[in-house]
C-alpha cells in the first residue's frame, strides 16, 4: 500500500528523501536515497521509531511539529546516520487519512531536503560542543530554528522574552533584538488583553496547549499593530517557557472594518428606504424592512416572516409571477421587472411596481425585490383614464342623437301608415323593432362607457368586444363618410382583461382612424393570434404620420388634432400595458397608418 501512496519516479526535484510514518511515529517506508544521506536501507529502518534516529533534542519540536499537525512552516532537525554523524534536514509533512472504514489511523510523509549549510552548522555544533554546556546545545538549536522562519517567532518565560527571530524585530519595528530580549511582553500588548494573556502565560507553564487567539500590539513607535498568535510550550534556558509564531493581520481587520461600516450603511439604506425591500425564498417572506411591514398593514415585523408571498397576491397575479421568479431562480434573468397588486392584512389594495434579482439566504437560493407603491399614481390614472371617458362620451353624443332621430323618424312615419286597417303591417313591425334594438344597444354602449367602473378582469371575447366598440362608433363613422371594415380569424378569442377599459383603448383607436381620413374612406378592423398574442389591427387610410411625430407617440398632449386633448393615446398606452401587452404604430405618409394592439392569449 505504500509503495502505491509514494512512488519514487515521482519524487520532488526538491526532495532529497522522503519517509512513511505510521500515526504511532514508526517508519513504514523509506526511499532508496536514504541510503546515499543516513546509510540506511529501508528494511532497516521499517517497523523502528523515528525518535531513535532523531537527535534527543530535537525529539519535542517533532512531535509538536509533526504530530500536533503544526506543519504550516518547514522544520529543520538532525538526523543520526549509520556512521553516528548528524545530518541537517529542513522537513516538511502530509497527513494521508486511512481509507480504511471506522479507523481514524493515518499516515505522515516526510518530505526531507538536505540543508545546504549542512556541513556549516556541523562544523559550528562541533566547534562549540566541547565548550556549551548540553542545555545550552538545546537553546542555541531553537535559536537557529526560530531564526530560519520566515514569519515573527519568540520565546517568552515568566511573561518576558528570552529569544526572538529578525522578523519579530522588523514587527515591531525595534532597532536590533537586544531591544527586545528581558522586556516584558505585555509591553507590546493593549491593556485590553492583558488579563488574557496572564491567563495564557500560567497555562502554558503548567504544560497545558492554548488555542489560536487575535490581538492588538504596539509598536516600538506606538502606532497599533493587529496579530493573531499561536504558542505552544517548550523548555528553553532550563525553565518552562512558550514559542510563540505571530501573523499581521492589521490589512485583514482594516479590511473587516472597511466591509463592517459598508455593512451597517447598507443596513441603514434598506432600513429606511422608502419603497419595499425584502427577501423571497422558497415562495415566503424570509426579509423585510419596515416599508414593506407599513405597505402590507401588517402590526409587526415578524407577522410578514415567513409568510406565503401568495397569501397577499391578488389572485390574477400568481401565475405571472411564479413565472417571473422561477426565471430568476433558474438563472435564465438577472433582472425582472413586474406590475401586481396585493391584498394588504386591513383588506385594502395596492398597486406596486417590483423589481427582482437573484440573491441567496444561508446558502440556498433566493430572491431580492424592491416593492414600489404605485397605489396614488394609479388612482391618478384612473381619474384620468374617467376623464377621458367624459370627453369621448361627450364628442359621441351628437352623432348618437343624430343617430338616434333617424330610427324615431322611421317608426313615427311607419306607425302613421299602420293607421289603414286592411293593410298588411307585419314587414312594418320587423323594422319598427330592429331599429328599437339598435337604439337600445347604442345607448347601453353609451351608458356603459361613461358610467364609473371598479376595475375587474376576467376571461372575455376579444373579437365581441371590438365588434361592439365597431357598432358604437359606426354612427361617427357613418357621419364622416368612412366605411368600417371587420375580418377576423375566428368568432372567439379569448383574453384576461377589464373589458370596460379595452373598449376604451378601441374607442380611442377608431375614433383617430376616423378623424385621419376628413376625406372618408375604409377603416379595417382584423384580430389573429401570432405566437401565444392575440394581435387586434386597426389600419385607416389617412395621411399618415411623419418620423417625428411617430417617435414620440404616447407622450401626454401631444396631438396633431385641433381640438384634441392628447391624452387618449397615452391612456391606451397605459392600458395595454396594465394588460401586460404592447402596442406597435406601423405609419407611412400619405398612406395611412396601422395600430397593432397584442394581448397575451388567456
Amino acid at each position: 500500500m505504500v509503495q502505491k501512496i509514494m512512488n519514487e519516479n515521482n519524487i520532488k526535484e526538491d526532495i532529497d528523501m522522503y519517509a512513511v510514518l505510521s500515526s504511532n511515529g514508526r517508519f513504514q517506508y523509506i526511499s532508496s536515497s536514504a541510503i546515499d544521506y543516513i546509510g540506511y536501507t529501508n528494511d532497516e529502518l521499517v517497523g523502528k521509531p523515528l525518535k531513535e534516529y532523531v537527535h534527543k533534542e530535537d525529539n519535542f519540536l517533532l512531535e509538536s511539529f509533526f504530530f500536533n499537525e503544526h506543519h504550516l512552516y518547514p522544520c529543520s532537525f538532525r538526523f543520526i546516520s549509520k556512521s553516528g554523524d548528524y545530518i541537517w534536514f529542513e522537513t516538511t509533512v502530509d497527513f494521508i487519512k486511512s481509507k480504511l472504514s471506522n479507523t481514524k489511523d493515518y499516515e505522515v510523509i516526510l518530505n526531507m531536503k538536505l540543508c545546504q549549510n549542512n556541513n556549516e552548522i556541523i562544523e559550528e555544533y562541533n566547534q562549540h560542543s566541547e565548550t556549551i554546556p548540553q542545555e545550552d546545545q538545546w537553546d542555541l538549536a531553537i535559536d537557529h530554528f526560530i531564526e530560519s522562519l520566515p514569519c515573527p517567532t519568540f520565546i517568552m518565560a515568566d511573561g518576558k522574552i528570552r529569544s526572538a527571530n529578525k522578523s519579530f524585530q522588523k514587527l515591531l519595528g525595534a532597532n536590533n533584538k537586544e531591544q527586545l530580549i528581558d522586556s516584558d511582553i505585555l509591553t507590546y500588548i493593549d491593556k485590553d488583553y492583558h488579563s488574557i494573556v496572564k491567563n495564557r502565560i500560567v497555562r502554558l507553564k503548567a504544560g497545558l496547549q492554548v488555542g489560536l487567539i487575535e490581538q492588538s500590539w504596539k509598536r516600538m513607535d506606538g502606532s497599533p499593530i493587529d496579530v493573531e498568535i499561536k504558542e505552544a510550550p517548550i523548555t528553553y534556558d532550563g525553565e518552562k517557557a512558550s514559542i510563540a509564531i505571530l501573523l499581521d493581520i492589521s490589512s485583514r481587520k482594516r479590511f473587516q472594518q472597511i466591509l463592517q461600516k459598508s455593512r451597517e450603511r447598507y443596513q441603514l439604506l434598506i432600513q429606511n428606504s422608502i419603497d419595499t425591500i425584502a427577501v423571497i425564498h422558497q415562495g415566503n417572506w424570509v426579509f423585510m424592512n419596515e416599508s414593506g411591514v407599513k405597505l402590507f398593514a401588517a402590526d409587526d415585523y415578524p407577522n410578514m416572516l415567513g409568510k406565503s408571498i401568495y397569501e397577499y397576491l391578488h389572485e390574477c397575479d400568481h401565475e405571472h409571477t411564479t413565472e417571473t421568479l422561477k426565471r430568476i431562480l433558474d438563472g435564465t434573468s438577472e433582472v425582472e421587472v413586474t406590475k401586481q397588486s396585493w391584498i394588504t392584512a386591513k383588506k385594502n389594495t395596492v398597486y406596486t411596481e417590483m423589481v427582482c434579482i437573484p440573491t441567496t439566504y444561508f446558502g440556498e437560493q433566493a430572491v431580492q425585490v424592491i416593492l414600489r407603491d404605485l397605489s396614488d399614481r394609479k388612482h391618478a390614472e384612473q381619474l384620468l383614464i374617467r376623464s377621458e371617458k367624459l370627453s369621448v362620451a361627450g364628442q359621441l353624443a351628437a352623432g348618437i342623437a343624430h343617430e338616434i332621430r333617424n330610427p324615431l323618424t322611421a317608426i313615427k312615419g311607419f306607425l302613421q301608415l299602420m293607421q289603414p286597417e286592411k293593410m298588411n303591417v307585419d314587414q312594418y313591425f320587423n323594422i319598427i323593432f330592429s331599429e328599437l334594438n339598435r337604439i337600445e344597444l347604442i345607448l347601453s354602449e353609451l351608458l356603459m362607457l361613461a358610467k364609473p367602473q371598479e376595475i375587474s378582469y376576467r376571461t372575455s371575447n376579444i373579437v365581441a368586444l371590438v365588434k361592439d366598440v365597431a357598432t358604437l362608433i359606426e354612427t361617427e363613422a357613418n357621419l364622416s363618410n368612412v366605411m368600417i371594415e371587420q375580418n377576423y380569424e375566428e368568432s372567439a378569442l379569448l383574453v384576461n382583461c377589464d373589458e370596460n377599459q379595452l373598449k376604451q383603448v378601441f374607442i380611442n383607436l377608431l375614433k383617430n382612424a376616423i378623424d385621419a381620413m376628413p376625406k372618408g374612406g375604409t377603416v379595417t378592423l382584423s384580430a389573429r393570434v401570432v405566437q401565444q398574442m392575440i394581435e387586434i389591427t386597426v389600419q385607416d387610410e389617412g395621411e399618415g404620420m411623419e418620423a417625428e411625430v411617430l417617435n414620440r407617440i404616447g407622450e401626454p398632449f401631444l396631438t396633431t388634432k385641433e381640438k384634441g386633448t392628447g391624452l387618449g393615446l397615452m391612456i391606451t398606452y397605459k392600458i395595454i400595458d396594465n394588460h401586460r401587452g404592447s402596442v406597435k404604430i406601423e405609419s407611412e405618409v400619405g398612406k395611412g397608418t396601422k395600430f397593432i394592439v397584442s394581448l397575451p392569449v388567456e
